[in-house]
This record gives structure tokens, C-alpha cells and sequence, in this order.
């Protein structure tokens, strides 16, 4: 679906209508002023360039690669005065295919139609805002970042939910969340559809969820639980727990949570059984990060969550290490080169190894992944906060097909 497409057409819609609706409430021009002059937008120009070469028997193709640019704008005004205040978001989309030849498609990057990948699409979508004290409702087309719905970037252009969110800070040292996602615009699509699980075309009504963060006052240590459920296919539960240690001039990071998941109502998707733990340990200092994480699921079922969003485990990486029964180790060094005086560059490797999947007639399923990432963000002069990203990522599975991957990726944000 391309950028003129009646889906967009009506988000254009909403945002005329939430729009009207802002102006009406704007009853002096000192109110006028507080929703104008608070208003800040950002257009980030993506330009992205994806390859994989698959590897044995069973890849689908022996290379895929596409090339595009992507426009991805986020904007809000400012609220209106007073006891309720009122104001608008904006969230806009648009990727041009600058190549993706014959054969060579399918990573998620363009829309796909029986003819080819699309040239172009995009979509444009409102949201209203409401702010009483600390606490702001919204209603309409959003990024979400949340551990229970999280907006996937991992492509040219990011997903979008739509639906109704509540976050609330007026309790001292807890946000309270809650919400209802009734549709979602994937990663490669202009189009909202239903939200449906990992690896399920059944759609659910919506998506509800609740969750409460609590932090001490020091902010080391961090407690959530959370309460989601897509309606009639699964519900679930998240329980977290960080703690940051100093030594020295050091930090240590202790990162814990446990996913619990089952089916619920009709239970359109089939019985689920999944239970998904992780534990990370991180050690930051000067410039130095070494992460150690440990992943395991129980059940019968593979991990349980909405398509394409991603999660908090320790071990969601390029790939996921969340099939049935499965175990994963990770270790991950990072460097940060403001340390030796280069600020803006950082490096990143790290490796990941999975094993007792149970996965159809696999009973003992083993893979392992190699990412190595360098990036580089400009800190001053006419290209300040352009960013170069180059990423090489290895796959090896006994049950999947296993490839070889290389991501060059450009980004220049804009801010007004």
C-alpha cells in the first residue's frame, strides 16, 4: 500500500480532526501560545543497505539484498493550559526502494505485491494527548516501548501501534501503565491490521495491558510487573528485577525477568506453554562493557508475544533464542571510544549459543550467533547527530536456515 492509499488517507483525517479538536480548546492566545510554541518535531532521513547470504541445503535463495531511504517523522505540540491540558502527536512514515532486484527480496524492508516489492510506501497517523499533573492519555497511532509491545526499528522504517495508552507519574518513585493496541502497521507495511502473535496469522480484537514500575530513591534497583493479554489467543505475565552495584569506578548491572505465558478465552492460536527467564550481568568501566546472559524457556511452546515487537530478554538479539526448551549463554563486550577521546564511535561484539530446542522433529535443535556492529555519530558542524552503522551478523542453526548478513546504515535526524 503506497502513501496515497485510503489508510493513509483517513490517519491524514485524524490528524485534521484532533487537530480541530486542539484549536477549539484554545480559547485565548496565551493558550494558543502554549500549544504552538512547545511544539518540537524530528524528521530522521534513514538510508539503509541489507544482504544475506543463506548457507546449506536449505536456504530459500543463495542472496537477498535490498536498498532503500526512509523518512520517519515524529512531531507534538505543546499542551494547552489549565487543569487538562490538550495537545496532538504526529507520526509519519514514507520508504522509497532504491534497489531489489528479482529474486533477491524478502527481508522485511518493502511492502511485497504480486508483481514485486513495492517502489514506495508510507502511511501518516495522529494522536490526541491529554495531561492532567503526571499523568497524559493518548489516543491514536503511537511508537510503542514497552517490554509487553515494543515498536520493532530493526528494518527501514519502524512498526506503529494504534489504540489508547495511559502513563501515570503522580505516585513517588512508580510509573503506572495502561493500555488497549487495537491495530498495528508492520515494519514493511502502510497498511493497520490486526495484532496476532509470533508465528500465528490469527488475529486477536485487541491487546490489553497494565504494568507498574517502582524504582528506590537512590534509582538503583528497579521492580515491574506486568499484565498483558491478546484477546483470545494468549495472556501473560512479566516479572522484572535490576539492580545497579557500584565498585569503584566501576558498575555492575544485575538484569533478571520471567515471562509467563499461556493461552486464554477461545484460544484461537492453539494451546501455548511457554515460561521465558533470563539473567544478565553487565560491567561497565571506562569505556568497557562485558556482559554475561543466561536465557532458558520452559513448555512446550516457543516464546509468546506479538509479531515483530521486540523484548527485554537478554538473549533477543538479531535472532530470538526463544523456541521451546531452549537454552542460550551470551557474552557481549562493548567499547565506548570517548575513553581514548573519539566521542561518537562505539563498538560492539558478541556471540550466543542455543541448545535443546524442541522444534517439530527436532529434539535436540542447537544454533549459535556472531554479531560484530561498529557506528559512528558526528558530534558537531553541519552534520551533527548523522550517524554511520555498519553491522556483520552469522546464523547457524540445525533447524532454520542459517546465513551470513551485512547491514550499512545511515541516519541523519533533524530537529525544529
Amino acid at each position: 500500500m503506497h502513501a496515497d492509499s485510503p489508510v493513509a488517507a483517513r490517519s491524514g483525517f485524524a490528524c485534521h480532526f484532533f487537530t480541530g479538536l486542539c484549536l477549539c480548546a484554545l480559547g485565548t492566545t496565551a493558550q494558543a501560545e502554549g500549544f504552538i510554541d512547545d511544539a518540537k518535531g524530528t524528521l530522521n532521513l534513514r538510508n539503509l543497505y541489507m544482504q544475506r547470504d543463506y548457507k546449506g541445503s536449505t536456504a530459500p535463495a543463495p542472496r537477498r539484498a535490498e536498498w532503500g531511504q526512509g523518512l520517519v517523522f515524529q512531531g507534538h505540540s505543546g499542551y494547552t493550559p489549565g487543569t487538562l491540558g490538550l495537545g496532538l502527536e504526529v507520526t509519519g512514515k514514507y520508504g522509497l526502494r532504491l534497489d531489489s532486484g528479482a529474486g533477491r527480496t524478502g527481508l522485511a524492508l518493502f511492502p511485497r505485491h504480486e508483481d514485486g516489492p513495492a517502489r514506495e510506501y508510507g502511511r501518516l497517523g495522529g494522536a490526541l494527548r491529554a495531561r492532567m499533573a503526571h499523568t497524559e492519555l493518548k489516543h491514536g497511532e503511537q511508537i510503542m516501548a514497552l517490554p509487553v509491545v515494543r515498536t520493532n526499528d530493526a528494518r527501514l522504517l519502524p512498526q506503529t501501534y494504534d489504540g489508547t495508552t495511559l502513563v501515570s507519574r503522580d505516585l513517588p518513585q512508580t510509573t503506572l501503565y495502561a493500555g488497549r493496541l487495537d491495530r498495528f502497521s508492520g515494519r514493511d507495511s502502510a497498511n493497520l491490521e490486526r495484532l496476532h502473535m509470533h508465528g500465528s496469522p490469527v488475529g486477536g480484537k485487541h491487546f490489553d495491558y497494565a504494568g507498574a514500575e517502582w524504582r528506590s530513591p537512590d534509582k538503583r534497583l528497579q521492580l515491574a510487573y506486568w499484565r498483558a493479554e491478546l484477546k483470545d489467543i494468549y495472556s501473560q505475565d512479566l516479572y522484572r528485577f535490576s539492580y545497579d552495584q557500584p565498585w569503584g569506578t566501576a558498575v555492575v548491572r544485575l538484569d533478571s525477568g520471567l515471562y509467563v505465558s499461556r493461552e486464554t478465552g477461545a484460544a484461537l492460536a492453539g494451546e501455548q506453554d511457554n515460561r521465558a527467564a533470563w539473567l544478565g550481568l553487565k560491567w561497565t568501566q571506562a569505556g568497557h562493557s562485558v556482559l554475561l546472559g543466561y536465557q532458558r524457556m520452559f513448555g512446550d511452546s516457543d516464546f509468546v508475544g506479538l509479531q515483530d515487537s521486540g523484548t527485554p530478554m537478554v538473549n533477543h538479539a538479531n535472532n530470538i533464542f526463544a523456541y521451546a526448551r531452549e537454552k542460550s549463554w551470551q557474552v557481549r563486550y562493548d567499547y565506548d571510544f570517548v575513553a581514548m577521546g573519539v566521542p561518537g564511535l562505539n563498538f560492539m561484539t558478541r556471540y550466543i549459543r542455543g541448545w535443546d530446542v524442541q522444534r517439530g522433529a527436532e529434539v535436540n535443535g542447537h544454533e549459535w550467533e556472531r554479531d560484530v556492529s561498529l557506528r559512528y555519530v558526528w558530534q558537531s558542524g553541519a552534520l551533527r547527530n548523522f550517524s554511520v552503522a555498519l553491522g556483520l551478523s552469522s546464523l547457524r542453526s540445525t533447524f532454520q536456515s542459517s546465513f551470513d548478513e551485512t547491514t550499512l546504515r545511515l541516519s541523519y535526524p533533524l530537529s525544529f
